[in-house]
């Protein structure tokens, strides 16, 4: 495993998201990556932090809203802690909340009906959707999030901001997807984040997009112009077909 790859996973493994498989290949590369290493051990320390914090019971308003979002059929009247912090400790406490909350929800869909690749899909959805950082490269203009990707993965991904369409490119972010590193473009529609991962076929020939819906979001799957498309977001599932309609065109348009 190279150093890159493992650092794409530091967070997953910190998170217990990655397989068994992946977390023993990921322990055994530490061993050779001092980056990595340093990386886990402050993101260990970071959460030890927020262990640290003093907590206060949350207004009913916001534990109504954060039971919303988790889409919590049955919700319990339990006290939310919360941090009591001081402004320069806030962000590092919201921060630390979110990405166990993608870890939480992650988990709730692992081992229901479905394929491996959809689970690792929607995780990484919650990281876009929840995350403080949705991108890495944050930008509308192609030229600057394509080159962005060199020396990131071992492919060119074709990016095309789509706002004519109704969804403007927010930037592109690298993931992890069945111990691979791929590129993830994220697009914005009206509130909603659409998360785009492709990569290239090994299936010659196009195929059309099908459009799914699991635990709420919006999947689709379909091959265009040799790369594998896979999109996921919390839309209606028209939405969710023109957007990967604008895709094609946009990629057919710029050939």
């Amino acid at each position: 495993m190279d150093c890159p790859t493992c650092e794409a996973m530091v967070e997953s493994y910190l998170d217990g998201e990655l397989p068994a498989g992946e977390s023993a290949r990921f322990e055994a590369a530490l061993a050779e990556c001092p980056e990595c290493r340093a990386k886990l051990e402050r993101l260990q320390t970071q959460r030890a932090l927020i262990r640290d914090l003093p907590t206060a019971r949350a207004p009913d308003l916001l534990r109504a809203r954060i039971e919303r979002e988790l889409r919590v059929d049955t919700p319990v009247p339990v006290p939310v802690p919360v941090p009591r912090v001081w402004p320069r400790r806030m962000a590092l406490a919201a921060s630390l909340l979110l990405a166990v909350g993608v870890g939480w929800m992650g988990g709730r869909f692992i081992g229901r009906e479905g394929s491996r690749e959809t689970d690792e899909l929607i995780a990484g959805y919650l990281r876009v959707g929840l995350g403080d950082r949705p991108v890495e490269v944050a930008s509308s203009d192609q030229h600057t999030v394509k080159p962005w990707f060199a020396g990131r993965i071992d492919y060119a991904p074709p990016v095309y901001d789509l706002t004519a369409s109704g969804f403007p490119l927010l930037g592109g972010r690298v993931d992890v997807l069945g111990g691979r590193r791929i590129a993830v473009l994220v697009y914005r529609r009206n509130q909603h984040r659409v998360a785009l991962s492709l990569w290239p076929a090994s299936t010659p020939g196009d195929a059309a997009p099908q459009i799914g819906e699991r635990d709420g979001f919006a999947i689709a799957r379909w091959r265009h112009a040799g790369f594998e498309m896979r999109a996921v977001a919390d839309l209606a599932p028209k939405d969710m077909s023109l957007f990967a309609s604008a895709v094609d065109q946009a990629i057919d348009g710029g050939r």
